[in-house]
């Protein structure tokens, strides 16, 4: 009689006679597991119609199945990787590739921005940069020096003629300084202010940024929280802290400027 394997479609050629009640079998292409029955005896009588396919192949005999198959449990036998092991790949695959896109989108948005802000201060210093004003004597900057001052012109193509002065403030006292503020003033020839500007010291931009930037990009620079607190937070005895300010397309009347230390804080704990 001809016996197909289930598993692979293999046809084997079996003889009858080896036929009982029950008969476990492996075939051996693909070594799957499987019963025959003893079929009806008027039907092992007739004539069993063969039939021929391309792919199938016909095999003489099984290999032998030994032992108590009652009590063991047979698996599945894949050609490769096993179907969940193909899906927990794909499912790796998917998620890498994310996280990819990700990576990149994020490299590509941050590479739109000339000047990116660190925003991780802590409570306490974003309270010492908005505390409200104080009224400061002269005994209070007395020994703030401003030392290494330079004032230039410079070419803007996006917003005009720029006049920058920028230098150092330096902490003559003999306990460190915080918050070292400064204000800028623009004078014509009678002495009458044509621009006045208050800001605080710790950030310079440098003459590339200058020509090219926009005045938001360039004002972003100078008011950068980071620097401010790098380099202005805590100014100790004999030390600095840099500046720079900006006018932007001044008027034609500036004459001179002047440059006047408003503010030094003693550094919070």
């Amino acid at each position: 009689m001809i016996v197909k394997c289930p598993n692979c479609n293999t046809k084997y050629n079996f003889d009858d006679s080896r036929l009982r009640d029950e008969l476990k079998v492996r075939c051996t292409r693909c070594k799957h597991v499987f019963k025959l029955f003893v079929p009806d005896r008027e039907e092992l009588s007739r004539p069993f119609p063969l039939i021929e396919t391309k792919n199938e192949e016909k095999h003489e005999h099984f290999e032998p199945v030994r032992g108590d198959f009652s009590k063991r449990k047979t698996e599945p036998v894949y050609a490769g990787e096993s179907p969940d092991k193909r899906r927990r790949n794909r499912t790796t695959f998917i998620a890498l590739s994310a996280l990819l896109i990700f990576v990149l989108s994020l490299i590509f948005v941050l590479s739109r921005f000339d000047v990116i802000n660190i925003p991780f201060i802590s409570s306490q210093e974003e309270q010492t940069m908005i505390q409200q004003e104080t009224e400061f004597i002269e005994e209070d900057v007395k020994d703030i020096s401003l030392e290494n001052i330079r004032q230039y012109f410079v070419s803007n193509d996006k917003i005009g003629q720029l006049f920058v002065i920028e230098g150092q403030a330096v902490n003559n006292f003999n306990v460190p300084k915080s918050m070292i503020k400064l204000k800028a003033s623009l004078y014509s020839g009678e002495g009458s202010v044509v621009g006045e500007k208050v800001f605080l010291c710790g950030n310079v931009a440098s003459l590339f940024q200058l020509q090219v930037s926009s005045k938001e990009e360039i004002e972003s620079t100078l008011q950068s929280r980071l620097g401010i607190l790098t380099t202005n937070k805590h100014v100790t005895p004999g030390g600095y802290t840099p500046f720079m300010v900006v006018f932007y397309n001044p008027s034609e009347e500036m004459q001179e400027f002047g440059l006047e230390v408003i503010e030094a804080r003693e550094p919070t704990s």
